[in-house]
């Protein structure tokens, strides 16, 4: 039996996870595992399960709330037992992950004090991989989030800073991209800001280590009004000095000289294997990016949306927001929108404008490794300076962004899995994501679900980019019909032209109609119009008509709605995506429930399984 939580609540036996769904049994377990093998007064669960406001029946509600919970744990259930005055859960100390962790980290802790330090990183490092994220993640208390989840989250770092510093005094490898991730995501931890800079030192990075004590001592007179601590200030001096290695050592063979940490034995040699972050002496000046989009001087509507994505972005600085994340059908103008709105705050990102095309909805999507690569040439990182692993990547460019007002454009993401490397680990900056996908799973992400263009808004897209003389629908003084094209033979008068206007409003609200409000589809028609000056409105309304040669029509160069739509489909499973293909069928908009289950047969996904699927990817 396994009990956890040291990330999401987990109880799980030999059948499998056994999830609790309510929200206050998971409080009521939580509070109970935090005590477990002691006896938790009835008080004390219900101040948990209503945060110090209990109601008046909060004694039969946690009666209820019990029975519930013991029912959905199984074979566990018989483990929470009634006890005068309380509630007991019975559980081995080995089968909690508390106590796993406490017990790996008091070991790995009095390893590193009798500097057995390959003991202590081993210990440590099992005790850290216990965690499978934050305390208590869904655990709704703000009590127990107070008064436990805080006290954890400190015993972890406490562990971190431990192993660092084994791992600095073994010198094995480099610890400088790791660390420059930690002091991002943990930028007051004082510890992590003094492993950095002994890192730097240990690789001959002296200028980059004093560059880092510039930064911290900045921050911290800007934001509180105090100097550094005197651990800080002490290495400050002594990297100053160059004091901190008792004797030379060994030039290794990659060529890099290191250099034994404050107070730490000269190391030993590392093998080249384990130099995956290229070093250098100069210290680093992170370059401005400004990877705007280009304007669209045709931009058409979108007021609302532009407006609510702009003020998304600006106010994500500073808040536990990890990315906004655009998300809409294919063709329906996420890059557009995601482009004018990066330019709409722009003013509000004075560190610059990263930008990535992820072709996550292509066969070939980006890989994190590359587009790190591109990032960190983009900030000024040296060629010879540019970690191999993507790992190493991926903490050296949050490392760089940490505390900058930078902002990050992701343009069709595949997945969660694609865009979280590339996520800063502060909030000093802001992430814009666009996808086909809602990207549920990017925790901390603030979604916004982008519709069609309204009738409206591409109607006036369509009559500013198409020429008056094509809404001309015939020969009154106008063109003449030529095999597959129209031969303009004359200009007809400003009276007349008006008359035109005003008769073939119809025909271009028809083309807009048609398109069903797709922006892709719209651009596609005036191109089209375009390069085509013969043609009208109406012809190619009347091309758009059938349904069964749409997508044939709604093509041009390199812009094509079929594929848009094909690379949907190549999301998602074989099963899934025939059903898709079986309920278009001709004529309908809507499809209920009864004729989708009779057009899929009993074969096929159930319609609820298609639309789960299809609601995260396609629509």
């Amino acid at each position: 039996m396994e009990f956890g939580i040291l990330g999401p609540l987990l109880v799980r036996d030999e059948h499998g996870e056994h999830p609790v769904a309510a929200p206050k049994q998971r409080v009521l377990l939580a509070a109970l595992l935090l005590r477990h093998g002691q006896v938790t007064s009835t008080e004390l669960l219900a101040d948990c399960v209503w945060d110090g406001r209990p109601p008046r029946t909060a004694r039969s509600a946690l009666q209820n709330s019990v029975m519930r919970l013991r029912a959905g744990l199984g074979a566990a259930g018989a483990r929470l037992q009634t006890r005068a005055g309380g509630y007991l859960l019975e559980a081995a100390p080995e089968e909690f992950d508390l106590h796993r962790f406490t017990e790996l980290h008091r070991s790995g802790a009095a390893a590193l004090d009798r500097r057995d330090d390959e003991q202590a990183v081993e210990l440590l490092e099992a005790a850290l991989a216990v965690w499978r994220g934050d305390a208590l993640l869904d655990v709704p208390s703000d009590r127990l989030h107070r008064e436990q989840a805080e006290r954890l989250a400190d015993h972890r770092l406490q562990a971190m800073e431990a192993r660092v510093t084994a791992e600095l005094r073994l010198c094995r490898r480099s610890m400088v991209a790791e660390l420059y991730a930690l002091t991002a995501a943990h930028p007051g931890r004082e510890r992590f800001w003094a492993q950095l800079m002994t890192a730097l030192y240990q690789e001959s990075r002296q200028a980059e280590a004093l560059t880092v004590y510039q930064r911290v001592r900045r921050a911290l007179d800007e934001e509180l009004g105090i100097l550094p601590g005197a651990e800080l200030r002490e290495l400050h001096q002594r990297i100053l000095r160059a004091d901190l290695e008792p004797a030379p050592v060994d030039e290794p063979a990659t060529g890099q000289q290191y250099r034994p940490a404050p107070g730490l034995p000269a190391p030993r040699q590392a093998p080249p294997s384990h130099r995956q972050v290229p070093s250098g002496n100069a210290p680093f000046t992170p370059l401005t990016p400004t990877q705007l989009a280009a304007p669209l001087a045709d931009f058409t509507g979108r007021v609302t949306e532009l407006a609510e994505l702009t003020r998304l972005l600006t106010v994500q600085r500073g808040t536990g927001i990890c990315a906004t994340v655009l998300s809409g059908p294919a063709g329906s103008g996420k890059r557009t929108l995601a482009g004018q709105a990066a330019r709409a705050a722009q003013r509000a990102f004075p560190d610059g404008v990263l930008r990535a095309d992820l072709r996550g909805s292509r066969p070939d999507p980006a890989t994190p490794h590359e587009v790190l690569a591109a990032f960190l040439a983009a900030l000024g990182v040296p060629a010879d300076r540019l970690p191999v692993a993507a790992a190493d990547r991926a903490a050296l460019f949050r490392g760089i962004v940490a505390g900058r007002r930078l902002l990050v454009v992701l343009e069709d993401a595949q997945n969660a899995a694609q865009v979280r490397p590339l996520l800063p680990t502060d909030t000093a900056g802001a992430v814009l994501v666009t996808s086909r996908r809602r990207l549920p799973e990017l925790i901390g992400a603030v979604p916004m679900a982008l519709g069609p263009l309204p009738l409206p808004d591409a109607v006036t897209f369509l009559r500013r980019a198409v020429d008056p003389r094509q809404l001309a629908d015939g020969p009154a003084g106008a063109a003449e019909p030529a095999g597959d094209s129209v031969t303009w033979t004359g200009r007809a008068s400003d009276s007349a032209t008006r008359t035109e206007l005003a008769g073939d409003a119809a025909a271009l609200t028809e083309l807009a109609a048609l398109c069903d409000g797709l922006p892709l589809a719209l651009r596609i028609c005036a191109l089209r119009l375009a390069t085509r000056p013969g043609w009208t409105v109406r012809r190619l309304a009347d091309r758009l008509v059938d349904p069964r040669r749409r997508l044939d029509e709604l093509r041009i160069g390199e812009l094509d709605l079929r594929a848009a739509f094909a690379g949907a489909l190549r999301a998602l499973d074989p099963a899934t995506a025939a059903a898709y293909g079986r309920l278009a069928l001709p004529g309908l908009a809507t499809v209920g429930t009864r004729t989708a289950a009779e057009a899929l047969g009993s074969s096929a996904p159930t319609p609820s399984t298609c639309w789960s699927g299809w609601s995260t990817r396609i629509c």
